[in-house]
């Protein structure tokens, strides 16, 4: 993984001092092209760079400041640079994305919730999501302490992830009525918000990045008619977009 990461890192290097050609002049933006064509011409495959239809885009036509397709080759060029320069940079965050996911299971073991716990990726996104057991009391949003000790390994994994995260906190459908919770929508939000607050004014993580919701109980993930499926609808979801 480290090679490959230091192997990616130096391609978008690479690529980005392509891309920072564009505004050179002339003269040396021709004599450098003239050397990475002779250079990667001579590479044992014995390909050159192509373009959309199959036509190398770094070849002597390119290079040849008498050309008269020189700016429309010049200009392919850059956006095949910039193209590259894009997927090196996915690679790299997709990379990321999965040290982080690695790193989230790994703290959901060390702290013995394994079977608390659910993660699951999508195309947009990781979801982490957990039982409120392991953060609260019925009916309460006050995070027990076994749960500070989960948020605090979550939030060294946060920190260094820029990307938007949700939090969300979500109930059962069995009823509440208490002078602080009216509804489960009020208990489900303040869940989330003491998640969110924890985060950013105890761990000093990016308040920027984070975003508290509450769903009460309208959107179960098991049956709300079984004890089975009430604990599992009783949760908090750890949303990284990605």
């Amino acid at each position: 993984m480290t090679t490959y990461s230091d192997m990616v890192t130096l391609l978008l290097t690479f690529f980005i001092m392509l891309f920072a050609m564009s505004t050179v002049d002339q003269n040396r933006f021709t004599d450098v092209a003239k050397s990475l064509s002779n250079s990667l011409m001579n590479m044992s495959t014995g390909d050159s760079i192509l373009d959309s239809s199959g036509k190398s885009i770094i070849a002597v036509d390119f290079v040849n400041p008498s050309d008269k397709n020189l700016p429309e080759q010049k200009e392919k060029y850059i956006e095949s640079a910039e193209e590259m320069v894009i997927d090196a940079q996915r690679q790299i965050h997709n990379m990321e994305m999965d040290i982080a996911k690695d790193e989230i299971r790994q703290a959901v073991e060390a702290q013995g919730i394994g079977e608390k716990v659910e993660i699951v990726e999508e195309k947009d996104y990781i979801l982490v999501r957990l039982e409120s057991e392991v953060f609260f009391d019925s009916g309460s949003a006050d995070i027990r302490p076994g749960g500070f000790l989960v948020l605090q390994q979550f939030a060294e994994i946060l920190r260094n992830i820029d990307n938007e995260i949700l939090v969300s906190g979500h109930t059962d459908n069995v009823p509440i009525n208490t002078p602080l919770y009216k509804s489960n929508w009020e208990l489900s939000t303040a869940r989330a918000t003491t998640v969110v607050r924890y985060f950013t004014e105890t761990l000093g993580l990016d308040p920027v990045k984070f975003t508290a919701t509450g769903n009460g109980e309208f959107r179960p993930i098991g049956d709300n008619n079984t004890a089975e499926g009430r604990q599992r609808n009783r949760r908090i979801e750890i949303m990284i977009m990605k």
